[in-house]
Formats: C-alpha cells, sequence, structure tokens
C-alpha cells in the first residue's frame, strides 16, 4: 500500500517532528508512506483525464494524507483517482468558516449567535460590544479580535474589505474552548484549552491545555456531526454556554496535536494510520 504525506514545504520544517512520527508508524503497518511536498507536484488534463504527479515521477499513489490547507488540490488529486484524507469535501468545509457554521446549523447543534459578512460591509456594528470577529479563512487562532469599540470595528471593516468574516457575540467563558480529536466515526479524545491572557484558547498562542472527559450529553451532541460526515481526522472545537453546556465553534482540517500529545499518551499518528489501512483495504483502492 503506497501514499503521500502532502505538506507545504515552509509547514514542513517545523512539523518536522510530526513528519518523522508518520513515517515510522507507517513502517509498522506496511505501508510505503513518502513525504512529497506540494511544490514538487504536477497536475494535467488531457484527454479528459486528470493526472497527479512528482517531478520525478513517482509512481501514483493509492492515497494521500493531505497535511495543506489547499481543497482544490485534494479534489484534483481525487479526480485523478487517488483517494485523499480528508477528503475534497471535508476540506472545502471546514476551511470555510461561514459554510462550516450553515452546514453545522442544519443539524440543530447549538452555537452562538453570529453575523456573517461575504459582501458589501456594514457601517455600523451588527452586535453589542464586545464581540469576536473572524475571517471565514483564517485558523490558528489567527486573523480573529476582539471588538470593543467602533474605532476597532472601523479599522477591521478596511482591513479585511476583501474577505468574508464572522461576526460572533462573545461566549459566556471566553479563553476557554474544547478540542475534540474524531478520526473517522470515532471520538478519540478530548482537551480542554485555556488561556488567563486572551479571549482566544488556542495552544499555540499560549493557552494552558488539560486532557477533557465528555459526560453523555457532549458525546451525543459531537456524535451527532460524527455520523453526518466522512471524517479522516478532523478537530471539533466547543465554547461553553452560561449553563457550562457545549456550543459549536470550529472545525479543524490540517489538524495538529500539539496538545493531545502534552496531555496524554495517545498515539493519534497509529489510530489514524490504522484507519486510513482499513478503509482502504475494506473499499478495495489499493493497487
Amino acid at each position: 500500500m503506497r501514499g503521500w504525506l502532502i505538506y507545504d514545504r515552509k509547514d514542513a520544517k517545523r512539523n518536522s517532528a510530526f513528519i518523522d512520527w508518520f513515517l515510522e508508524e507507517s513502517v509498522s503497518l506496511n505501508i510505503d508512506l513518502q513525504l512529497v511536498y506540494t511544490d514538487n507536484l504536477n497536475v494535467t488534463l488531457r484527454n479528459g483525464q486528470v493526472s497527479v504527479h512528482t517531478k520525478q515521477k513517482q509512481d501514483t499513489p493509492d492515497f494521500s494524507i493531505v497535511r495543506t490547507i489547499d481543497p482544490l488540490l485534494t479534489a484534483q488529486l481525487e479526480q485523478a483517482g487517488i483517494t485523499c484524507f480528508n477528503n475534497a469535501e471535508i476540506a472545502a468545509l471546514a476551511n470555510d468558516k461561514i459554510k462550516t457554521h450553515l452546514e453545522i446549523a442544519k443539524l440543530d447543534i447549538p452555537m452562538v449567535d453570529m453575523h456573517l459578512q461575504t459582501n458589501a460591509p456594514l457601517p455600523q456594528p451588527p452586535l453589542a460590544f464586545p464581540f469576536v470577529w473572524k475571517t471565514a479563512s483564517g485558523r490558528g487562532g489567527k486573523e480573529v479580535h476582539l471588538v470593543e469599540t467602533e474605532a476597532q470595528y472601523q479599522n477591521l471593516q478596511q482591513q479585511y474589505a476583501d474577505q468574508s468574516v464572522l461576526m460572533q457575540q462573545l461566549a459566556q467563558t471566553p479563553g476557554k474552548d474544547v478540542r475534540v480529536f474524531v478520526i473517522g466515526k470515532e471520538i478519540i479524545a478530548a482537551v480542554l484549552r485555556s488561556s488567563d491572557q486572551d479571549f482566544r484558547a488556542n495552544y499555540t498562542l499560549g493557552g494552558s491545555a488539560s486532557l477533557y472527559t465528555l459526560n453523555t450529553e457532549e458525546q451525543k451532541l459531537v456524535q451527532r456531526i460524527v455520523n453526518h460526515y466522512d471524517f479522516g481526522f478532523v478537530g471539533i472545537d466547543f465554547l461553553f454556554d452560561e449553563n457550562g453546556s457545549f456550543l459549536f465553534n470550529e472545525m479543524e482540517d490540517v489538524v495538529g496535536s500539539r496538545t493531545l500529545s502534552k496531555v496524554s499518551d495517545v498515539n493519534i499518528v497509529r489510530h489514524y494510520l490504522e484507519f486510513i489501512k482499513e478503509r482502504m483495504e475494506d473499499t478495495g483502492c489499493t493497487r
């Protein structure tokens, strides 16, 4: 079974330990996994057929683990007959926060009230201060701002004039959220992230983390989302309302595992590769 582990070259440098983890685990599972950089891929369309190959003309893989945010690349790989994890549908959904919220709302999942700005900016703030400003494509806590004044609002409208934006009510417990790690249809683990200095709880922004045990109601809520989608490996983030109940916040496609690795001994890479191998064997997608 052959696979590509696809990264942007610059992202690969800061994720070298995670990449090594993938390559080491793949050997023990008898998977031929090769690291491939996005700038080494060529996509062609000839006689109505899409093909993807490396500049060295490496054999086309059975599957690709896409660890770069590029739903179009994933779609091209799939059209060339390469099974992708995550697939193009999940990549397109999770990397557009507006699309994510619109789709998750169909499942009757609680979330904070928000205003979605996809065209002309509003002259006046649509929500009472303070509220949270996010671009639809931002991730990792970047392009997320706490808006407390009219001046901040107007500055952000100018700064992000060409981008789709979400404006959300500030949750009752700012600086605190739960990330749930999901592989396929299985909830693997959850981590509570918190920050005393920032309304954003992201671990990469200096927050703390601890293992979190989902209660029965939280498990049912998460499973409602999980059962609806064909996930590979994603992180689903939740805020808390005034009663401590979950409010859906975001979904991460190219999800990291720094927090989970810090607070547990869960071998998330092994779980992911075992899931991929079983999926490929069950569907007969190996060459």
